[in-house]
């Protein structure tokens, strides 16, 4: 074969082959789904109320372009919140615009509300601004997260956002987090060593804590917990979830009060704390919090006839039982 037929065909084979590695590359790459900057959340948040009193929360969107309608829909817990009212505030996002704002719809006994605002023909507007404002009356001690249902779904029970053109703008969503406390509680902040890191530990109580630690190879919380005798002690405290997540138990003396379990929604967490609010009688208690498994309700980390001695007492009652 003559050298330059020779230099072509070569030449011709290593193009192949970097055409070949080049699509191998492209191929095999990931795709990653488009980064938005959009972010629909609550303010203040987490937010913290005494039992009884009115509580405004704002539904904030931030950094979205050409919006011209909304709507929102957000379960809360019942047991612990009464929605009062949604209204739109003169500052909100669609300030300067005519807007359509239908009466929302509100159910206080499945703790669900959802509402729907438009600006009238074609305008959109870009920016961050609030929503709406909701008001909450709060009823019992403890903590309610709010969540947005259905993100991206256009229903009467769907969270979205929209173009002029009917397209729908992608959004992140934030977990909200309602404190109900009472009368006398005062919060505090504590540090705690995880691995090289330096994380806080808030308490939110009518008792007087100190003494927390954290033993990181039990993964457990214990600390002291003072009061009057004869009075009911009560606590709602902030734990990073890089700590404790899944299912958490708090002890005093070793005697169970309350299990959270993120597997039947009753572990309040917004996505980097959990909220947990117990109770016990007054005197000075020591307090175990543990991550355990789902099922064991007394503490030991297991789930046998213990566990299922204990939950025998209780068939029979309801919520409303003593």
């Amino acid at each position: 074969m003559h050298i330059g037929s020779i230099m072509k065909f070569a030449n011709k084979i290593i193009l192949l082959i970097l055409t070949s590695f080049l699509f191998a590359i492209v191929t095999s790459s990931p795709i990653t789904k488009p980064f938005t900057s959009t972010v629909l959340t609550f303010q203040p948040n987490p937010a913290t109320s005494i039992a009884g009193q009115s509580l405004t929360i704002n539904v904030t969107l931030i950094d979205v372009a050409n919006l011209n309608n909304w709507q929102i829909t957000i379960r809360f817990k019942p047991n612990l919140l009464n929605c009062t009212n949604i209204t739109i505030p003169s500052d909100n996002i669609f300030k300067g615009y005519n807007t359509f704002f239908p009466t929302p719809k509100i159910d206080n006994i499945n703790g669900q509300l959802s509402a729907f605002c438009a600006i009238e023909g074609t305008a959109g507007v870009s920016g961050s601004g609030i929503l709406c404002t909701i008001t909450f009356q709060t009823k019992n001690l403890g903590v309610s997260t709010l969540e947005f249902l259905n993100p991206m779904v256009v229903r009467l029970d769907g969270t979205y956002l929209q173009e002029p053109n009917g397209n729908l703008i992608s959004f992140e969503t934030t977990i909200g987090i309602i404190q109900i406390i009472g009368q006398g509680f005062i919060e505090n902040t504590f540090t705690i060593n995880y691995g090289y890191e330096t994380l806080q530990i808030k308490t939110l109580s009518n008792s007087t804590i100190t003494n927390l630690g954290y033993n990181q190879t039990l993964k457990a919380l214990i600390y002291d917990a003072t009061g009057p005798d004869n009075t009911k002690g009560a606590c709602i405290i902030t734990i990073p979830q890089k700590i404790m997540n899944t299912t958490i138990i708090a002890l005093s003396d070793n005697i169970p009060l309350k299990t959270f379990i993120t597997e039947l929604n009753t572990l309040p967490e917004n996505g980097t704390h959990a909220f947990l609010y117990y109770s016990y009688p007054h005197s000075t208690h020591k307090i175990k919090i543990l991550q355990t498994i789902a099922g064991d309700i007394t503490g030991d980390r297991k789930v046998d006839i213990k566990d299922v001695a204990v939950a025998s007492k209780s068939f029979g009652t309801t919520p409303q039982s003593p």
